[in-house]
C-alpha cells in the first residue's frame, strides 16, 4: 500500500552514482564555473566576445552534456515544472537555490544594461569600420572606444549566463549525496 509520502519519495529518489562519476562531474561543472569566472574578470581588460568563441562553444557544450545528464538521473522528476526552479536543490544547503536565483538577478541586469547600451544590435567591423549591427543592418557607426566597450560588455554577459548556468550542475554534484 503506497501512501502519497511514499510517491513523493519515490518520484524524486535518485539512481546510485559511482563516487568515481560524481567526482568527475564535481571536476568538470567546477572546471566550466571557474573558466566563466576568469572570463567574466577578464572582460574587465577589454577581452571581446570573438576573441575567446572557441572557449563559449566549448562551456555551453559541456553546461549541455552535465545539465543532460542531471535530468537523466533525475527522470521522471526532471520533468516537473519545479524542477528547474527549486528541485534541483532539494537535498542541498538552503543558500544554493537562493544563490541561483541572485545570479540569475545579475544575468538579467547584463542583458538589460548590454541591450539598452547597444539597441539590440552587436559590435562588429565591417569594412574596416566598427559599427553596431542587427540582423545585416547597421544601426551605426562606432568609434574604437565604443566598440571595445560594448564587445567586452558582450563577452561580459555571456559570461555571466554561462556563471549562472555552471552554477547549478557544480552544486548539484558537490553537494549530493548519492549513494
Amino acid at each position: 500500500m503506497n501512501t502519497s509520502t511514499e510517491k513523493c519519495a519515490k518520484r524524486w529518489a535518485t539512481p546510485p552514482v559511482s563516487p568515481t562519476i560524481r567526482g568527475f562531474f564535481v571536476f568538470v561543472s567546477a572546471c566550466g564555473l571557474a573558466a566563466s569566472v576568469l572570463a567574466y574578470i577578464e572582460s574587465f581588460s577589454g577581452t571581446r566576445a570573438d576573441t575567446i568563441f572557441q572557449l563559449w562553444i566549448i562551456l555551453v557544450v559541456g553546461w549541455m552534456v552535465l545539465f543532460a545528464m542531471i535530468f537523466a538521473l533525475e527522470y521522471p522528476a526532471s520533468r516537473a515544472p519545479s524542477f528547474s526552479l527549486k528541485g534541483f536543490a532539494r537535498g542541498m544547503p538552503n543558500w544554493v537555490a537562493p544563490c541561483y536565483w541572485i545570479l540569475l538577478l545579475i544575468t538579467i541586469v547584463h542583458f538589460v544594461w548590454f541591450t539598452m547600451h547597444s539597441g539590440g544590435g552587436v559590435p562588429a567591423i565591417q569594412d574596416g569600420q566598427y559599427v553596431l549591427e542587427a540582423r545585416g543592418q547597421i544601426l551605426r557607426v562606432l568609434t574604437q572606444a565604443e566598440y571595445v566597450k560594448l564587445s567586452a560588455a558582450g563577452a561580459r554577459l555571456f559570461a555571466t549566463v554561462m556563471i549562472s548556468c555552471y552554477f547549478v550542475p557544480t552544486m548539484y554534484w558537490w553537494f549530493r549525496r548519492i549513494q
